[in-house]
């Protein structure tokens, strides 16, 4: 044999030699999940040292064996799947695939199955019964030491499009205690809760839903989703859902009056189709409550890098720091309905209009400084040329009766002057028709202009089309649509830029309404975007206002927004059933939130989740409201930075509860005796 042959074996030999040991090591030494897969009698079972899932093949019914609990997910049914193909929509089940296949699947770090679902029939006039080109890859494993099961799935479209999918599918919930809801701030929903149960369109007085209210669950819409994640009790047991890819997310949800709940994850069409994989994660804890769930997403966020803290935020932009133990106060300008819009009333014209110049309001603060408020937030709304909510994104100059550009510099002096810290209430997602620069083409578009329009909050108070333009005529403003979000930033840069030219530099801005309503999808082909887009634009304007003013605020901030702004409103408040702080278990030492001020109740909510105080009406100031406001501002100085490490209930009828704080201070409300006590005092 030839020396370079001989060489070139024995390299080769070698190597194998080497290799060898390597692949028969355990799968736990490199890494690997300690999981098993079998099939067997058409069931398939993923079996780790903790955890044993079974894949019931003929109905795709998924059964999770997490300790003493089993969690079942009810099977497959026949509206799992909604397809579009030759011009129809229809629901397919996804058992009745054509063609299943299952396999083992194993990345290295999770291992489970694959589910291949293909050849699905139509079932409609023109697509008949013909077979869809169309193909869904689902994969279900168990993943890290706690045996996280992960969902992921994906789509092959071509003429035919998903337009929703309902996987995986709503865990049996006849032996649930209560089902977690991350809406709002946070509600713990029984499962036999007498009335009818819906998560964003809001009840009547006999408990009914509002028929007439035409909105839909969906993701960063911050009244059903402020966080991405929910959760079930079951006796000592708990598990939660984490959607790993929210942007065109949901839930599907069902609570009649007695119960019992039914939830499961719901993945939108992005412009029109499924477009890339989702994923979501499931949680178990042989030992768990709502505050261990929130702790768990906690760590998600962080992981993700979605959380950021205020000590970070203080790092970047120092004026955050003043905002910690300090009151907010909101101060109007001018109201001014637009004539013949839904809030004028011919009638009544002292309705229509109310007027306060920037100097008394400039005066007011003078007033509360005297009054040894010596630290204040002033969020200043109303300031534009026509007042409140009128002709967005065109709101300039000042309202000349008001004081104009003279009056408003003037104002901003006085706040520089008092110490406090000024910032402007602004709005550049709502779009006026009688805007200066008002343009259809630059309008949020739908898919089409038959189907009804379905934009929040259009859906709740009324709306219409025109073409595929959705409008409404609810606010100050009367007739508007939503401007594509591609267009928000370069409005905001022309107004401020021009206020820093007449001398008028705010110390940061509270951007109306993007951290409550859900991003928007344009599908208008001159300037497409979808929801991520709409998310990435919104971002762009925070980091906009951090890096040219400073402070950075939203409305209500559903958790998507909390790598940019460091304060929100209190709105849209408590969950509808038994309230409990979730959002401030995950978010309290990230963000800033006021709350109180109008009445009792809201200053014991503000204690127990450790906000900073809302001043209303300054110039009503009672000795009373303002012993609260500094209890709050106080306890905010103390608590402000700090994790909001637990919460619980101390007696069984929820009347009173306890938050505590990484720094061991604990705040106990008694809501019959409508009192707080802090310790340590």
């Amino acid at each position: 044999m030839p020396l370079r042959s001989f060489t070139t074996l024995f390299t080769l030999l070698l190597a194998f030699s080497l290799m060898a040991p390597a692949q028969q090591l355990p799968r736990e030494q490199w890494g690997a999940p300690a999981v098993t897969v079998t099939h067997a009698g058409g069931k398939w079972t993923i079996a780790g040292k903790r955890h044993k899932v079974t894949l019931n093949q003929p109905d795709l019914a998924i059964k999770v064996e997490a300790g003493p609990v089993a969690w079942v997910m009810t099977p497959s049914s026949k509206d799992d799947l909604l397809v579009k193909s030759r011009g129809e929509e229809f629901y397919v089940r996804l058992a009745d695939a054509g063609k299943i296949d299952i396999v083992p699947y194993d990345t290295g770090y999770k291992t489970g199955v694959k589910i291949s679902l293909s050849r699905f029939r139509g079932a409609g006039p023109l697509t008949g019964a013909g077979e869809l080109d169309l193909a869904l890859y689902l994969t279900v494993c168990l993943e890290g030491p706690d045996e996280e099961l992960v969902f992921d799935l994906a789509a092959q479209e071509r003429q035919a499009l998903v337009r929703q999918l309902d996987w995986p599918k709503d865990v049996d919930a006849r032996a649930v205690d209560y089902t977690v809801l991350s809406n709002r701030r946070g509600t713990l929903l029984p499962r036999d809760w007498p009335k009818e149960y819906n998560p964003i369109r809001p009840g009547k007085a006999d408990g009914t839903i509002d028929p007439k209210d035409t909105s839909v669950i969906q993701s960063n819409l911050v009244e059903c989703w402020s966080m991405s994640w929910w959760g079930f009790q079951k006796g000592p047991s708990a598990m939660m859902v984490i959607v790993e890819t929210p942007d065109d997310a949901g839930y599907k949800f069902h609570h009649p009056a007695g119960g019992p709940t039914v939830i499961c994850p719901h993945w939108s069409a992005t412009l029109g189709r499924l477009g890339y994989p989702r994923s979501a994660r499931m949680v178990f804890f042989e030992k768990g409550n709502y505050v261990d769930l929130a702790k768990r997403y906690r760590r998600h966020v962080i992981d993700s890098g979605q959380f950021v803290s205020l000590k970070e935020k203080m790092a970047r932009e120092p004026a955050v720091a003043q905002l910690i133990g300090t009151p907010h106060l909101r101060q109007h300008i001018l109201r001014n309905y637009r004539e013949g819009a839904h809030r004028y009333d011919p009638k009544d014209p002292k309705k229509n209009y109310n007027l306060v110049t920037f100097d008394q309001r400039a005066g007011e603060l003078r007033q509360l400084k005297a009054k040894g408020i010596d630290r204040l937030y002033v969020c200043l709304a109303g300031w534009p040329r026509l007042g409140y909510d009128r002709q967005h994104p065109d709101e300039l100059p000042p309202a000349p009766q008001a004081g104009g550009w003279e009056g408003m510099r003037r104002y901003g002096e006085v706040a520089k002057e008092l110490g406090y810290l000024f910032v402007l209430h602004d709005q550049y997602r709502d779009y006026y028709t009688d805007a200066p620069s008002y343009q259809e083409q630059f309008a949020v578009h739908e898919e089409d202009a038959v189907k009804p329009p379905t934009a929040f909050p259009g859906s709740r108070f009324g709306q219409w089309k025109e073409g595929s333009i959705p409008f409404m005529d609810y606010w100050d403003g009367g007739k508007q649509t939503s401007l594509d979000p591609r267009f928000m930033l370069g409005h905001l840069v022309k107004n401020y830029r021009l206020m820093f030219d007449h001398g008028i530099k705010p110390r940061g801005a509270y951007l109306d309404v993007f951290g409550y309503v859900p991003p928007d999808q344009d599908f208008n082909p001159e300037h497409p975007a979808t929801r991520a887009d709409s998310m990435r634009s919104r971002a762009a304007c925070f980091r906009w206002v951090r890096a040219n003013l400073g402070l950075v605020g939203t409305e209500a901030a559903a958790d998507w927004v909390i790598p940019y702004v460091d304060y929100g409103s209190a709105n849209p408040g408590r969950g509808k059933a038994i309230p409990v702080p979730l959002y401030e278990l995950v978010y309290h030492d990230a963000i800033v939130l006021p709350y109180g001020g109008r009445d009792n109740d809201e200053n014991l909510v503000g204690l127990l989740c450790g906000g900073v105080p809302q001043l209303w009406q300054a110039e009503k100031l009672t000795d009373d409201a303002l012993r609260m406001l500094r209890r709050m501002a106080a306890l905010h100085a103390r608590v402000g930075l700090s994790e909001m490490t637990r919460h619980e209930f101390l007696d069984k009828n929820y009347r009173k509860e306890r938050t505590t704080f990484a720094d061991g201070t604990a705040v106990t409300v008694d809501w019959d005796a409508r009192t707080a006590s802090i310790t340590p005092d």
